[in-house]
């Protein structure tokens, strides 16, 4: 996934305690334990391309610290006692918070008084760190039995639940403040085709605030760029080759109900998911239910990928008739159209081509199904 948030890979858990401010001419200022008096801490200030160390404050005898340097920009900053010890905050001007933890761990320690959006960023990392705990547990567990498919299932949709559970976090918080710097971290850790209206707000809201901070002018250049799948909308029609080389396009499908499943021999959560679409198929082809498969094999270390192709879709049982590609990969023509940057990915459009729902997976999909026929 391609992000332009540093957070996604800065992990800080937090929890609060109280301390008095004694440093009234202070910025940034508190106490830190299991530091040496004499010790150096920096407060950074971060843009997407790299880091301004703003000041520097010396830990005294008991701990305590203070920055002398003003907050005059609404911004990301970093509170660092070296490049594997340091807190991220969501600083506004003339914010004077107070932090406090332990200086040999201060990710997993520390707590902030006066900066609402830096408590805020807590939630967020927190949830992202659970997430982060869950995925590499589960990833343990597929390594020690790496050919059962059954637990291969089982973990897929932990996995999926463990995700789900991170973005309704993210979601809480951009629907609380959709104009923060916090939410513009949160947003970009959801899938843009499921929450472009999301997005949309957040984009909305900053522009009133930050239209010219480069963290802003970056998403907003992202959100200007995206291909619109919004549900009600027309699909984007497309024509590529079967199998057997004919051509086949989304629209020769119209009056049936369609779900196109975009896949890959070489990508485990869709070859995960592929029961459920064949349940689906098996249930309601006949109510005028059709699957529109489209492969992105083609990845350049596939030495034979219509072979693998082909292989999958009668490995999986894949019996609709519809199976496209032109084995580009990721250089898929079909790629761009729909903005396609992680698969599994599917839409699901009604008999005119208008999109009911985006990203229907085993239940979600056969509530939606149910619920049509």
């Amino acid at each position: 996934m391609k992000k332009i948030i540093l957070f996604s890979t800065l992990i800080i858990l937090l929890f609060s305690c109280k301390e008095e401010n004694t440093h009234f001419n202070s910025s940034v200022s508190g106490n830190l334990t299991n530091l040496n008096e004499g010790d150096k801490i920096y407060l950074d200030y971060l843009t997407p391309q790299q880091l301004y160390t703003k000041d520097t404050a010396t830990i005294d005898e008991n701990g305590n610290y203070s920055f002398e340097y003003k907050i005059e920009t609404l911004g990301y900053y970093r509170l660092r006692i070296n490049n594997q010890n340091f807190i991220n905050l969501v600083l506004n001007v003339d914010e004077k918070p107070i932090i406090n933890g332990d200086g040999n761990n201060l990710m997993d320690t520390y707590t902030v008084e006066g900066s609402d959006e830096s408590n805020k960023l807590k939630q967020f990392n927190l949830a992202y760190k659970t997430n982060a705990f869950a995925q590499d547990s589960l990833g343990r567990v597929y390594q020690a039995n790496p050919t059962d498919q059954n637990l291969f299932v089982q973990l897929q949709q932990a996995k999926f639940g463990a995700i789900n559970d991170m973005n309704n976090v993210f979601i809480s918080l951009i629907n609380e403040n959709p104009g923060s710097l916090v939410s513009l971290a949160a947003v970009q850790q959801l899938d843009q085709k499921v929450n472009s209206d999301l997005f949309d707000k957040v984009d909305e809201a900053l522009a009133k605030t930050i239209a010219n901070d480069p963290w802003f002018i970056d998403f907003h250049k992202k959100v200007e760029s995206f291909v619109s799948l919004y549900v009600g909308e027309p699909s984007p029609d497309f024509t590529l080759n079967d199998v057997e080389g004919k051509p086949v396009s989304l629209s020769s499908l119209k009056g049936k109900v369609v779900l196109i499943d975009f896949w890959a021999s070489w990508c485990r959560p869709c070859r995960a998911e592929n029961p459920n679409v064949v349940k689906a198929y098996n249930k309601y082809n006949k109510k005028g239910f059709d699957v529109l498969s489209v492969s992105l094999d083609g990845m350049p270390q596939q030495q034979n990928a219509k072979q693998d192709w082909e292989n999958a879709i009668e490995k999986d049982g894949l019996i609709w008739k519809n199976h496209v590609s032109d084995l580009k990969g990721w250089s898929s023509s079909i790629v761009p159209v729909f903005g396609i940057e992680g698969i599994p990915f599917t839409l699901l459009v009604d008999k005119e081509g208008i999109i009911l729902g985006k990203n229907l997976r085993g239940e979600e999909l056969e509530k939606k199904l149910a619920s049509i026929f």
